[in-house]
């Protein structure tokens, strides 16, 4: 298969990736920083951080648009933290996220993380944190909206009220 670039596309992708927040692309100068720091490539989702930017910079967008990688992004920014070059990665993978968000191309894989979200406060919940917490002697409740009835309700709320909400996951 092969792919035609065009100034025109190369130029729209990157129009639509900063518009929805991801100023920083054009610093990128595909040094692998980001992508040496990454827990999610090192779980094995590829398209995250450097590839994921090479591949808007080159106008792939509709080739990715079902990508699940961007899906995998804990925002730990450990990648925003140390880029050289100030891109925020993180940025730009949530703003390729917002935009299959938009076209309604979200991973299957990442919706039982929303609901999770969604119910508990937390993307990446699981039913054994109690005791994975006693076990190095933190409370086993954490201080977040696991123990803080307001807050998970303010997270259900932005959740509700933003086109998250209008996919009906939840």
């Amino acid at each position: 298969m092969s792919i035609t670039l065009t100034k025109e596309k190369i130029t729209a992708t990157v129009k639509i990736i900063t518009e929805y927040g991801g100023t920083g692309i054009f610093k990128c100068v595909q040094c692998g920083a980001c992508s040496a720091v990454c827990p999610s490539i090192k779980a094995g989702f590829p398209v995250l951080c450097r590839l994921l930017i090479k591949k808007l910079l080159i106008g792939q967008l509709e080739e990715i648009i079902e990508e699940p990688s961007s899906w995998a992004c804990q925002a730990c920014c450990r990648c925003s933290e140390v880029c050289p070059q100030g891109v925020k990665p993180q940025e730009v993978v949530f703003a390729f996220r917002r935009f299959q968000a938009n076209e309604l191309a979200i991973s299957t894989a990442s919706t039982t993380s929303l609901i999770d979200l969604h119910a508990t406060g937390h993307a990446a919940h699981t039913t054994t944190y109690r005791e994975l917490r006693a076990g190095v002697g933190l409370p086993e409740q954490p201080p977040t909206t696991v123990s803080d009835a307001k807050g998970l309700q303010e997270v259900q709320t932005i959740l509700e009220n933003c086109l998250m909400g209008e996919l009906g996951f939840y």
